[in-house]
């Protein structure tokens, strides 16, 4: 089930890295789409799951979708700035922060191997990270971006885990991504982001919008696939999975640059195919050290 949604959402993001920088010059523009554009996703949730949660949860259910909001605008940019095989080799700093975080707020015990998965995980996300500016080496600014993406996801995982105690996954997902929209939408108070709003409508042909709800919908399966998953077992499980989107982005990623170089650029050369394995061989090292 995990590894269909990281499927899903390896599609998407060689997607976004095609369309940002070509059809949608502004990253935040994709984000706002993407995000609107799913509750077109909501007729099709089962009606009786469409219920007025109790108590406090519908600010368990808000917070989720801030959080989840919060994390879209440094991956948006850090997909700008770097090629898509190295982003998502980042986002295995996720397990990182949800045992962290699950330590820190709930008070679960990080085990031997699981510090040690921690590690592997790390390097090979500094590993990918690296980029050489005359005799030295330096983190790209993406690995930044990216550090806060995956803190702020990996907080949104343990709220929706929190969740799942009383609700079912179907209500989480039809909140979470209608409170998405709704924060998101405050945005529009920045002129210039409704000008390049505006804009990217104007620019782009119905073709092109149609093949971008297509991609909605198989994001969107792919996160209600993970939701599930956080009901069932822990956020750090379902996201030491991250290590196979990396396989699928990095595949689906060299095929789309083989046939579009104009729309995806991913270097082939040698040297950055065995930085880019090295650093997925580490990060495989921490999935398996986290599954089993």
């Amino acid at each position: 089930m995990v590894l269909v949604a990281h499927f899903t959402w390896a599609l998407e993001n060689v997607y976004t890295k095609i369309v940002i920088g070509s059809k949608i010059k502004n990253p935040y523009i994709f984000l706002i789409l993407i995000t609107i554009l799913s509750v077109l996703i909501l007729p099709f949730i089962d009606y009786k799951y469409v219920i007025l949660p109790a108590d406090n949860t519908i600010w368990w259910l808000l917070l989720a979708g801030l959080f989840y909001n919060l994390a879209g605008f440094p991956y948006v940019k850090a997909m700008e700035l770097e090629e898509v095989t190295r982003i998502n080799i980042l986002w295995n700093i996720i397990p990182i922060f949800s045992l962290i975080l699950g330590w820190i707020l709930i008070g679960d015990k990080i085990s031997v191997i699981e510090f040690i998965a921690m590690i592997f995980l790390l390097t090979g996300a500094i590993i990918a990270s690296l980029k050489k500016t005359n005799s030295t080496f330096k983190l790209s600014r993406a690995f930044w971006l990216m550090l806060l993406a995956s803190l702020f996801y990996a907080l949104y995982a343990i709220v929706i885990r929190h969740l799942s105690s009383s609700t079912s996954f179907q209500t989480i997902f039809f909140w979470t991504v209608l409170f998405d929209a709704i924060i998101i939408s405050t945005i529009f108070i920045f002129k210039s982001i409704r000008k390049d709003f505006v804009q990217t409508i104007q620019s782009n042909s119905i073709v092109f919008f149609v093949l971008f709800f297509v991609v909605v919908i198989v994001s969107n399966i792919g996160t209600l696939l993970v939701q599930w998953s956080l009901t069932i077992k822990p956020a750090a499980l379902v996201f030491s999975l991250e290590g196979f989107q990396s396989l699928f982005v990095f595949c689906l990623a060299i095929i789309a640059a083989k046939f579009s170089p104009k729309f995806i650029a991913e270097s082939t050369s040698p040297k950055n195919l065995l930085v880019k394995f090295l650093a997925f061989l580490f990060v495989m090292v921490g999935v398996v050290l986290l599954a089993f």
